[in-house]
């Protein structure tokens, strides 16, 4: 009679364990010619290093199907060379934009970017708890704030964190924001130049820090100009939050502001979809308009919208080196600020 071997191990058979055959950074160098220890720090984008050794190093590697194990590697430096990135809204161009950036330039420096996205900020001592189990070098939160208690239970393991476009006061975290109480004001100066009197504010949440500097500018230099009787409006960033606000903000004037300065593009463009085809009002003939960050849309004809741009490049390389540099964090002032610029286009 004759036998059969099962199913599971009949196509097993014919597999190799490449596994146990791995070449290692030794066989490397000896391929490449060089040390193990310049085989180790070819395949760091940050170390300095001839181009052409460089490539001979990572070519040797790609002949012989090896790639450095990181797990083993962070055992023995003590480093994952990993940073985590909190973000609460990555569909927000601008944010999607920072993201990128900030993914390119800690490359640079030989990290990585693991990604938690937070779908309530009630969320985030949860979502702190599971950055803490990858021994992450750093944690950059965007987009929402961070209790002193959080910032304490990180302070205690060893990482360093940065908020990106929020603050707290928390002397345990370092914060890179752009001026947003000044810009605030800027926008009222602005619109008084242009000879408005009549204003509205339509902002994010207000217990974001982001849209209360921004409001807390603006409405402090109206007042020192004599305006005292702005309409305030507060929702989240988004397309349709501004809509519905421009129809709260006419049901309760009944006739419109002369010039409206919305927390975002995103709001802004909102507002002003609702202004002229609900309402048929003329922009900026019948009501000026002023946004924030710049995003692309900003810049399309439909909208041409003027707005206040932050200089993402700079702001991110400041976050960069304090991820890198933690020990001079507590020598820093834990909040950097970063001045904005005003984008004129036909909207005011």
């Amino acid at each position: 009679m004759s036998t059969q071997e099962p199913a599971g191990k009949q196509a097993n058979s014919g597999r190799t364990n490449n596994r146990s055959t791995r070449n290692t950074s030794i066989d490397v160098a000896k391929l490449a010619g060089v040390s193990q220890a310049t085989v180790s720090r070819a395949f760091n984008p940050s170390s300095k290093m001839s181009p052409e050794t460089r490539r001979k190093v990572l070519d040797a590697a790609e002949a012989l199907k090896y790639a450095p194990d990181a797990i083993a590697r962070s055992l023995i430096s003590n480093s994952t060379n990993i940073v985590a990135v909190i973000m609460q809204n990555p569909m927000n161009p601008f944010y999607a934009k920072a993201l990128t950036k900030l993914s390119i330039q800690l490359r640079s420096f030989g990290k990585q970017i693991l990604y938690f996205y937070l779908d309530d900020p009630d969320n985030l001592h949860e979502i702190i708890n599971q950055v803490l189990q990858y021994r992450v070098d750093g944690v950059i939160i965007t987009s929402v704030s961070l209790t002193s208690n959080l910032a304490d239970i990180c302070f205690d393991f060893g990482v360093p964190v940065v908020l990106f476009n929020r603050h707290t006061n928390s002397p345990q975290v370092q914060a890179v924001c752009c001026d947003n109480i000044q810009a605030g004001r800027d926008c009222a100066d602005y619109f008084f130049m242009k000879g408005y009197r009549k204003f509205a504010f339509i902002g994010g949440y207000d217990k974001v820090s982001t849209s209360h500097d921004r409001k807390t500018g603006f409405l402090a230099r109206l007042k020192e100009r004599g305006i005292q009787n702005a309409k305030v409006y507060h929702s989240e960033f988004a397309y349709e939050a501004g809509q519905e606000a421009f129809r709260h903000l006419i049901k309760d004037m009944g006739t419109p502001p002369e010039a409206i300065f919305c927390a975002s593009d995103l709001i802004c463009a909102g507002v002003m979809d609702s202004a002229r085809f609900e309402y048929h009002y003329r922009i900026p003939e019948d009501i000026a308009m002023i946004g924030f960050d710049d995003i692309q849309l900003a810049s399309y004809a439909s909208y041409n919208m003027t707005s206040f741009v932050q200089p993402m490049d700079e702001m991110i390389a400041k976050i960069c080196e304090l991820i890198m540099a933690p020990e001079k964090n507590n020598i820093q002032p834990n909040l950097t600020l970063f001045p904005c610029t005003l984008i004129t286009r036909s909207t005011a």
